[in-house]
């Protein structure tokens, strides 16, 4: 699993190594709990908080 924090600018994103990831979502911060509804791995979370302000 592969966690970004970005700002999507253009383009449409696809999964490119269907043996590593089946699927992937471009999410608010608020939308997290709809996915991950056990929460994401702490230090993760910290760091989105950080990063994005909240």
């Amino acid at each position: 699993m592969s966690y970004t924090a970005c700002e999507v600018v253009g383009g449409t994103a696809h999964v490119s190594d269907t043996e590593e990831l089946a699927e992937l979502a471009w999410l608010a911060h608020g939308e997290i709990s709809k996915y991950v509804p056990y929460g994401l791995f702490e230090p993760v979370q910290q760091h989105l908080d950080v990063v994005l302000h909240l």
